[in-house]
């Protein structure tokens, strides 16, 4: 079952790393060995999670990198599910047939 309208993973690392932790997106970036305007993109909602970036995340804040990445594939899952009525109009049903014994 879908979580009702989950956060933007972006704004859980906001939390944690800039208000938790008291970091300026500079030295958190750093922490993380990624570039400002990356880490900045993601606080900023304008990216999401990577393999790579739960993994970082998962590192420097002690959690599970599958935690960062089941957090963004239900931000992303709502967002499409939103558009569900709009891409049933478009989408044609396929019919599968059992395989031939």
């Amino acid at each position: 079952m879908l979580m009702h309208n989950p956060p933007h993973p972006g704004l859980v690392v906001k939390r944690m790393l800039i208000e938790g932790a008291g970091l300026s997106v500079t030295d958190a970036a750093k922490a993380l060995k990624v570039g400002r305007v990356t880490l900045s993109k993601l606080l900023n909602q304008r990216s999401g999670i990577s393999a790579e970036m739960a993994v970082r995340l998962s590192l420097a804040l002690n959690t599970s990198s599958e935690m960062w990445i089941n957090m963004q594939g239900m931000y992303d899952l709502w967002q499409a599910e939103k558009k569900r009525k709009q891409l049933k109009a478009n989408i044609k049903r396929i019919k599968i047939y059992p395989e031939a014994a």
